[in-house]
This record gives C-alpha cells, structure tokens and sequence, in this order.
C-alpha cells in the first residue's frame, strides 16, 4: 500500500514537472508602474487564464532606463505595452505591429488653472509636460491644430508631481485623468481639463506590440497570449474590489486602495466595453487619428495603418453587434426625435417641409444600423433647434460641433465630416493670409448659436462680430457692405456663392482649425449615445465620399453637337490664321513685359506691406513703453536722449521735453554719482534701492534697475525706475505703530520690574522712621539701610536705560554680540516670564559678533518672545521657551521654539502678513511677527522662516512653533 502511494506520489510530481516545463516562457514589459491600468495582466496571470493557456508570463514593470520599444525589438521581451502615438511609430513599421487595443481613447489630458479654457489660453502661461509629450502625442497634435509652438509657452519638465499644480507653481500640466484627477479632487483644488478629443483629436491607450518576426514563426503563441489577457480583463472589471486588493498586496502600494479604485472605475469608461469587444482593434477609429496627424503635418500622407497594424482573427461581420442592454433599450425605443438647422446649405435643409442636403443621407443610413426610425422636429431656425435640444423634445442634433457650452445638454459622437473654416468678402478684396487678424478690427458675421461664434470669441475676446439668422442673411450683408466678410464651413460657402454670388463675393482666406461636425445626443441618455457612436464610426470612407460628392461635385448632363463644333472650329482657325504671326510677336514682348510687371508689383507691395509692417510695430512700441508703470530713461553718455510719459511725471517736470537733455546728476542726489557710475560701467543690472530728486528738489525713494545696450551703433543706458515713496512711508508708519505696541508691553514689563523693588525702598523708609519714633536707631543699621536703598536704585536706574536703549532707532550698522543680544532681550520680558512660569533653556549658545542694527534685532526678538509667551498662557502643566545659537563659516542661525502646540497650519503662512492677528482686536495689532520679518529680511539682509517641530525634551515628547532666523556673517 505504501508502495502504491509512493507510486502515485511521483507520478503527480512529474506529471506537474511535466507540465510546467512544457508552459512557453513570455514575458510582457510594462509601460508605467504596477497599478490598475494592467489588471488585466495581473488577473491573467494570478487567476490562471495564462496558465490555462500553457503560458509562463513575467509581467515586467516600467524601468526609466529601458527603451520599451527597443528592448521589444531586442527580443528582452516578448510583447510591450505602449500608448498608440502614430508618430513614435512610423519608424518601427517595419519592425514591431499592434496585437490588441484596450483603451479606446487616450487618458491623457491638459489639467488647467479655472481661467484656462481652450488650448489658445495656454500661450505665455508655464505648462507642465513629458519632454516626449511635446514632440509625439495628441496633446501635441492638439497644440499644433491651435498654432501653438512650444516658444509659445514657458515649458516644465514634467515632476509626476500634482502638488506643484495646486501650489500654483504650472498654471497647466499634462495629466491622466484616470490618476492625477484623484489627487487634485481630494485636494479641493479647482481645475479645468482641456481633452484632446474634444477638438477631434483621438488617441489611444495599453497598447500591446510584438515583433513581426514573432507573429510570423508563431502567431499561435501571440494568439493564446491575447485572448488569455481579455479573459484577465473581462475578470478584472467584473472584480475590481478583489484585484485592488491583489494589486496593493502583492505588486505595489504606492497608491493607496482609494486611488486604485478610483482608476478602475475610470479605466472602466476609457476601455468602453459596452461598445467595444474587450482588446478590439478599431482600425477606422486609429485611421482618424493618422488622417488628423496628416492634416497637421505630422505625417506622410503614404502612411497607412495596416503597416503597423495585424489582425489575430478573421474580419468580423460588417453588422453591428449590441450588447443585451442596448438590445433591451433598442427594443423599447420607439424613436428617436432630431433636429437640424433648417437653412444650412449643403449640410442640410428644410425645403418646403423636405429633409434635403448631406445628412438627409446620412440619418437613413444610421437609423437603419441602429434599428430605430429616427423622426425630423421642424424649427424655424437654429436657435429654436437649440432651444428644442435643452428642452429635450429632440433627442439629436444631426450635425453640431462639441462646445463647452452644448457639452453642459448634449454628448458628441466621433466626427463624420470636417471641413475647414473660410471666410468670405467682396469679390476686390486682397487674398487675406490670416483672417484671425481681422475678428478684432473688421465686422465679421456669423450664424447666431453656432460653434463658430463661440470658438471666434474666446479666441478673441475684443471683437466685432455681428450674429446673423442664418447663411443667407450673412452673405447678404456682405455683399450690401453692412459686414465685411462672412465666416463659415468651406462647402457652405461655396455652395452661397455657387448659388448666390459668384461674382460678387468670394473666398478670401483660410483659418487655421476646422469645423468638426458629429451627432449630437442628449447627455441623459448614455445608451442612445452609445448606439450612434457604433453606427457613425461603422460608415466607411468611401460611403462619406460618394455623398459629399453628391454636394459638392459638378456634373455635366447635355449632350453635345459635334457638327455645329467643327463649323465654328473650321471658321475660327481660318481667321487665326492670318493673325497668328503678328500675335506671337507681339505676344513674346508683352509676356517679358508682363513678366518685369508683375516683380515690380510683387516688389511694390512687398515694400508697402514691410512698411505697415514697421509702422505698426513701433506705434505698438510706443503705446507699450508709454503703458508701463515704471518710469523708463535712456541715456547716452550720462545725457537723456528719451523717456516715456510716467518718468516726467514721477520726477514731478511737466513734459517729456524737459527731461531730454538734463545730465543724470540732476536726478540723483551727489554723494551716489561716483558709486552709480561705476556700475553702469560695470553693466551691473541687479535691482537696486536709491534716492530720486524731483524738479523742485524733494527726494523720493525708488528702486532701479537698468541694463547696457547698442542702438544705432551708439551705447545707451536703459533704466527702470518705480517710486516706493509711499511704500516706504507705509513701511514707517508700520514700525512705528509696532513699536508703540511693544512700548505698551514695556509699560507692563517695568511694572512687574519695579514692583518689588519699590516695595523694598518702601519697608525700608518706614522701618528707619519707626525707629526713630522709638528712638531705637543704630547707626550702623542705618548706614546698610540707606545702601540697600541705594543699591535698588542703581538698579532701576540701568532698568530705565535698557529701556530707553530699546527705544532708541539705530542710524547706523554697528559691531554687537547675538548672544548678549538675546541675553538682553530676555532680561526685558524676564519678568513677565517669571510671572507666567515659563522656563528659558539654551540649547546651544555660541557667541557671534555681527555688524547690523542692534535694537532693531532686539525688537525683533521681542515680538517672537511675547508670541510665545502668548500662546503658553493657554498651556497647562510646564512651559517652555528653547533657545538655539549657532553659526558656520557664512550664516549665524537663531531658533527659537515653545511647547504651545504650534500653529494651525492653515493660516502659519499668514502669520507675517501686516495686521494679521489671532488675538482679539482689543488685544493684539497684527504687525509684531510683520516687523519682525522686515527687520530681519529687509534691514539685516537675513532671512526667517515659522514652522511647527516636534521635539523630547527630558524624555518628554512636545509640540510647538519654532521660528528659525538666518543672518548674514
């Protein structure tokens, strides 16, 4: 029997030895770190699904150092998951092919500040980015759909940081929404996101490659790898509590559970599984995003995506498949109510109570796909489809472009037709190269309610365009002379002026975005929206052709009489015959004539243009160096040969006139000449605090600063000034109310001081007078008597000095000792100290002598003390006041620190802003810890920082704010 077992026993081993040595040993590299967006490898590989398919899967994760697509190609690995950038791939086509696609659209976004709204916003602000992400990404594509360049912008590499966006360090940062959101959520921050898609813009996102080479010599082994990962997926959305909980247990817990579940329910609407098959490759969704990458540039026009893209099974059937809910919604909708804009032109229109232009074939065609009769709601005019649509009586729109205002009603499906922007004007205007330059300064119409007016004005804020009814009107009023020109969609109007006015109007330029029109769908409905997304990116490209060609093609329908042909024909040859000689010499002179012509022309306006041009730049100049707030000199060799308008008027003169031409000694006063000089000639260009001398001789205190330069070959000297007079007036008025408020608490230290002492002299005066009555004197006692009461005199005497010297303004900079300082300044509040029970311990006390303004420190000190004295009084049990000393080779550091508790977090960063206060308005003033910081950073050159530290003290844990003063050696 035991032997039967043992037999038994070493089958089962070596049938498992077997087995696992029989699995195929892959491996898939990741492209970022262990989270939910790879649960579906995760699932595969810890339910089984990839040992089921007798594979030995390594999941890889993300190393900064590799190169993903290199390693692939290496053969490090087996398959990569990358984020679909047609761009990066262009160059691997021939190399590696996309197996499986499982997120339908990219997670990356632009997360901006509130005032941030369309990617034409982000010019001049700090935008946060991957290096990468500028060159190949949608947010690139995105950025060059806008005409905006990377000098556009001040770029940051990127720090995978949200905090540096919500401290207002990036006014914009890259972002996935299916990660940073949460962060920026649970911090209450308020942002704006601006998504590439909804400017038409597709992307994809985990990616999985593999090589050619593997997928020739074993498709078998890329076949079991996929279908076992959708299984892996299809669990892992099913089961997503179960899968966070693997993930943080046994691969990473640098997120917490709540951020991982967060991003499953996120990934959850990226991976659209009610509308795509789990790893569905949708090559008219990736063909979208290299016709856009086409558009912008980015791309050869010969690229195709069945270079990089290899299909595992066999073309499903064209029908479109349903999930069991939208069978279910399908069944029960009975139809769906649309509307259009009933004069719209090839688009669409209204005629006589008929569906007629481009989508009147386009709408049968998705009905019949999604199985419901989709019904017309007539409207007079755009504006009532508008308000029908907010009112839900019409369930679509059947062509509308996504704006921020329609997405608060409506959703947007894929676009089907896109086309771009024109404007049109009076036939004799000029070729206009870019029309944005004219929304400012020309009206310009467009319809009342369409996309276009919204985009135009955003972009525009100062504008003078004109809304109008419809196309019509629009063209109508162009032609009158009432607008200048009319904006909309190419087929529009061109199909205006086929109709309407050829000769009178034409196109005349060309904007640089286009209009992208899809199915609008009211946004309570999520399955409707799902439906006719399937339907509209089902219509292939040859359909969309063949009814754009039904619109915008010219065909020629008559027949044509040959014999009338070669009548005319033979009769007209016959009298050219006798003029052709003289007509060809005549020709070649005007044709070299025209020719000198036409460069003269092209010279002539060149030059006009170039001039404008010029003219237009220095009027802007001028406006621009008149507008700052600075007084702005240039000078040559010390002389003003100009200003702008502020400096005449800041130095109290009554033009510009009077101050070209004085030398600069008659703005500055004399004793800074010699040093003033010496850095100009130092082309020393540092902010600096001086003197001013106005016309009728009063100074003002200003800053400076000013650079060299050549103009004209000659060396100038540009200064900007600004007049800090009242600043500085303020900054006195601050200290000297400070200084009234530590007065009040000096009063109150001598008090306590002078107490005792006086007390004494009082026992003292009246034991000698009793004595006397009792005629019990001594000499000798009387003698120490009358030394005690001198002594204690003496004392009160050096009391009333060190306040006097504390009261004293310090003029000039002066050697003293921190130490004796501190010392000095404890001896001022010691009372009140020893009053309120609170106990000083140094740390640590090296003495350091440094030149500064001794009593303005002393003050300085004063205010951190009674601070801390302040907040102790609500402490029970010991209180403590901690004192550290100390220096190194450049810098002394002062810290001082209680055991108080410290202070609330959200508001230690207000506590140096002037007449900020905790206390109540009878108690305190809110300038104290105000001038403190100006003594220290402004007067003494140092600098002081408050924080809260956590301390042991005599075996004893604390809590308390410290303040850390840095002073210059």
């Amino acid at each position: 029997m035991v032997c039967v077992f043992r037999s038994l026993l070493f089958f089962l081993f070596t049938t498992i030895l077997y087995a696992s040595s029989n699995k195929e040993n892959v491996s898939v590299q990741l492209n970022w770190k262990y989270q939910f967006e790879f649960a579906g490898f995760i699932a595969a590989k810890e339910k089984g699904f990839y040992d089921n398919a007798g594979l030995n899967v390594e999941i890889k994760e993300f190393n900064p150092q590799i190169n993903i697509l290199k390693d692939l190609k290496e053969e490090k690995s087996t398959f990569s998951v990358y984020d679909f950038s047609v761009l990066s791939l262009e160059k691997q086509k021939d190399s590696i092919m996309l197996i499986a696609n499982y997120f339908k659209r990219s997670a990356l976004v632009f997360v901006t500040k509130q005032d941030i709204i369309t990617p034409f916003d982000l010019k001049n602000r700090v935008v946060m980015m991957e290096g990468e992400q500028v060159e190949l990404s949608t947010l690139n594509a995105l950025l060059r759909k806008f005409n905006i360049s990377k000098k556009d912008f001040t770029f940051k590499q990127h720090t995978f940081n949200p905090q540096d966006f919500i401290d207002g360090k990036v006014d914009a940062m890259s972002a996935y929404f299916s990660n940073e959101i949460y962060e920026l959520k649970k911090s209450h921050t308020p942002f704006n996101i601006i998504d590439p898609q909804a400017y038409g813009i597709y992307g994809s996102g985990v990616n999985v490659f593999t090589t050619k080479k593997l997928i020739q010599s074993n498709p078998e082994l890329v076949k079991k790898f996929i279908t076992a990962t959708n299984k892996g997926w299809e669990y892992a959305l099913k089961n997503k509590d179960e899968l966070v909980n693997i993930i943080y247990e046994k691969y990473s817990k640098q997120k917490t559970k709540e951020a991982l579940l967060y991003e499953a329910k996120q990934i959850e609407k990226l991976m659209m599984p009610s509308i795509y098959d789990i790893g569905e490759i949708d090559k008219q969704l990736l063909q979208r995003s290299v016709n856009e990458f086409v558009s912008e540039g980015l791309l050869e026009k010969r690229f195709s995506i069945n270079d990089i893209v290899f299909d595992l099974y066999k073309e499903k059937d064209t029908q479109l498949t349903f999930t069991e809910k939208q069978r279910e919604y399908i069944k029960n909708k009975d139809e769906i109510t649309m509307c259009i804009d009933p004069n719209w032109m090839p688009y669409e229109k209204l005629e006589k109570g008929k569906f007629i232009g481009m989508t009147s074939e386009y709408i049968p065609l998705i009905s019949k796909r999604v199985g419901i009769p989709i019904k017309l709601l007539p409207t007079k005019d755009w504006g009532e489809s508008i308000s029908f649509a907010k009112s839900r009586k019409c369930d679509i729109f059947s062509l509308a472009s996504a704006t921020p205002s329609r997405l608060k009603y409506m959703n947007f499906t894929t676009p089907y037709l896109t086309f771009p922007l024109v404007i049109a004007t009076k036939s004799e205007e000029l070729f206009i190269p870019n029309p944005d330059d004219l929304i400012p300064e020309k009206k310009i119409g467009v319809v009342e309610g369409y996309a276009i007016e919204e985009i135009l004005k955003r972009v525009h804020p100062d504008n003078k365009i004109v809304e109008v009814k419809n196309v019509d009107e629009g063209m109508a009023k162009v032609a009158n002379g009432e607008l200048f020109g009319f904006v909309d969609a190419l087929p529009t109007i061109a199909y205006s002026l086929q109709h309407k006015y050829l000769s009178e109007l034409k196109i005349s330029g060309k904007f640089n975005y286009n209009f992208e029109l899809g199915i609008g769908v009211r946004n309570d409905d999520p399955i409707l929206f799902e439906l006719l997304q399937k339907a509209v990116q089902s219509i292939e490209e040859k359909q969309k052709q063949e009814i754009l060609n039904n619109y915008i093609s010219v065909r020629v329908e008559s027949n044509f009489d040959y014999t009338l042909f070669y009548q005319i024909a033979t009769a007209f040859l016959l009298i050219a015959f006798f003029l052709l000689y003289r007509h060809f010499q005549l020709a070649k002179h005007n044709k070299e004539l025209q020719k000198r012509q036409k460069e003269l022309n092209n010279s002539n306006k060149e030059l006009i243009s170039t001039k404008k041009k010029l003219e237009s730049s220095l009027k802007d100049f001028e406006i621009l160096f008149d507008s700052v707030m600075e007084a702005i000199f240039i000078f040559e060799n010390e002389i003003c040969i100009d200003a702008n308008d502020i400096s005449y008027k800041m130095y109290g003169y009554n033009s510009k006139d009077e101050i070209i031409g004085k030398h600069l000694k008659e703005f500055i006063p004399k004793e800074t000449y010699e040093g003033l000089i010496k850095n100009i000639r130092k082309n020393q260009s540092s902010v600096y605090e001086g003197k001013g001398i106005k016309k009728d001789g009063t100074m003002i205190d200003v800053i400076s600063k000013g650079t060299n330069a050549i103009s004209n070959n000659k060396n100038i000297r540009i200064s900007a000034i600004v007049d800090i007079t009242e600043t500085k007036q303020k900054e006195q008025l601050l200290f000297q109310q400070s200084k009234m408020a530590a007065m009040g608490q000096m009063l109150e230290n001598i008090a306590h001081q002078w107490r005792q002492p006086l007390s004494m002299i009082s026992s003292i005066a009246t034991g000698l007078e009793l004595k006397k009555d009792l005629n019990i004197s001594n000499i000798e006692e009387e003698r120490e008597d009358l030394r005690k009461i001198n002594d204690t005199v003496q004392h009160l005497s050096v009391t009333i000095e060190d306040f006097r010297n504390f009261f004293k303004s310090d003029k000039k900079r002066a050697e003293f000792s921190i130490l004796k300082a501190v010392e000095k300044s404890l001896q001022l509040v010691g009372k009140v100290y020893e009053i309120k029970g609170i106990q000083i311990v140094f740390e640590k006390s090296e003495d350091v002598i440094i030149k500064s303004y001794e009593n303005e420190f002393a003050q300085a000190l004063i205010n951190i003390f009674y601070n801390a004295k302040d907040a102790l009084e609500k402490v029970e049990g010991e209180k403590f006041v901690f004192i550290d000393l100390k220096a190194d080779d450049n810098f002394l550091y002062l810290s001082i620190k209680d055991n108080a508790k410290g202070i609330d977090e959200t508001i230690i960063k207000n506590i140096f802003e002037p007449y900020f206060t905790t206390k109540h308005q009878s108690q305190g003033t809110g300038i104290g810890l105000y001038m403190t910081q100006m003594i220290i950073e402004k007067h003494m050159k140092g600098s002081i920082e408050a924080k809260n530290s956590k301390y042991t003290y005599n075996k004893q844990s604390y809590i308390g704010a410290e303040f850390i003063i840095k002073l210059p050696l």
